[in-house]
């Protein structure tokens, strides 16, 4: 886990209108962005996770009775996003690939799918 991260930040949000779930943790990873693709690609579908039809390059999954009720991304960060989130990457950062792995869901349990 790299300094500055809490350990998983969970919660709600409605500034769609909409109310959504969330949960999600930030990692750094020693090796290669391909290793861990490959493997949250294989951890995802053993557990029954599909990948998204509309992105079929990216880690994104979905899951549930309503073909898409949660949704499972896992996403690599950039200087853009933790500006923009107000956060410092580490010397940690520097050494590997920093990604993101987030599960959110609607809070009505409705349909959701992946975007860009």
């Amino acid at each position: 886990m790299p300094r500055g991260f809490r350990d998983l930040e969970a919660g709600c949000w409605e500034d769609s209108g909409e109310a959504w779930l969330y949960a999600e943790r930030t990692y750094v990873f020693p090796g290669d962005k391909a290793d861990v693709i490959r493997h949250y690609r294989a951890a995802a579908e053993r557990e029954g996770w599909k990948p998204s039809k509309d992105q079929p390059a990216s880690l994104c999954f979905t899951l549930g009775k309503a073909d898409g009720a949660t949704m499972l991304d896992v996403y690599f960060l950039t200087e853009e996003i933790l500006e923009a989130e107000e956060s410092k990457a580490g010397p940690e950062f520097s050494s590997g690939a920093g990604y993101r792995v987030a599960v959110t869901s609607t809070a009505d349990g409705s349909a959701t799918s992946c975007s860009n």
